[in-house]
């Protein structure tokens, strides 16, 4: 079970102007073989200057799941802070939180897994769900290859993706159909490759996730906009 909520967890920089993204909230269904649940995703931008937070709450059978992204946003360069994830399914409980500690320069986890990692200078890391804002802003910046920075949730090794266009397609939402820009990652180190629709005329929002690997196919999709 946890292996496909490792899946959920995880569905540079050019010179990036005007490319703020704007607050949004909507029904996402999460499906695979094991595990069928609705939630909502929303991005907030908070009263204090720059803070925002992007966060997605679902329910399942016999369980629940909260993920919460905090981070920092001034002239279109996002930094880290926070990554939280607490999940209940029966009567397991898993707890997990990252720390980006941007004055000492340190990435720490606590919760299922423990570790420290130095944060590499120069460089920006994002976490699971805020990056796919950042993967926003680089195809409206029309960039067709471009790689991010990402933690190992489990050693905290500080790991290059890979990004690339890939293909255009479309997608339905609530009875109307939004042309899409495929954008394809690929982990040859898990054998596992991961397909983002991004519509242009919802601000470029990702409204579904494609994940592939050995064990099958992983769909997150957007049913409805509030």
């Amino acid at each position: 079970m946890y292996k496909y909520f490792g899946i959920l967890f995880f569905l540079i920089s050019a010179d990036l102007t005007a490319q703020e993204i704007p607050d949004y909230k909507g029904e996402y269904v999460f499906t695979n073989s094991r595990v069928s649940m609705e939630g909502i995703r929303e991005l907030i931008t908070h009263q204090e200057a720059g803070k925002r937070t992007i966060q997605f709450n679902a329910k399942f059978p016999l369980g629940r799941i909260k993920i919460i992204s905090d981070f920092t946003e001034s002239n279109n360069l996002m930094t880290s802070t926070k990554y939280y994830v607490d999940v209940k399914w029966t009567l397991i409980s898993d707890k997990r939180t990252l720390n980006f500690d941007q004055a000492s320069g340190t990435l720490s986890s606590k919760g299922k897994f423990d570790w420290s990692q130095a944060l590499p200078e120069n460089e920006n890391v994002f976490d699971p769900l805020n990056v796919q804002i950042q993967i926003r802003k680089n195809v409206i910046a029309d960039l067709q290859e471009f790689s991010l920075l990402l933690p190992d949730l489990k050693t905290g090794a500080i790991e290059a993706n890979n990004y690339k266009v890939v293909d255009n397609g479309s997608f339905e939402v609530d009875g109307t159909i939004y042309p899409c820009i495929i954008v394809e990652r690929i982990r040859l180190q898990d054998d596992r490759t991961t397909r983002y629709f991004l519509a242009p005329d919802l601000d470029y929002l990702i409204i579904k996730v494609e994940d592939e690997d050995q064990d099958g196919d992983t769909m997150l999709e957007l049913k409805k906009l509030y």
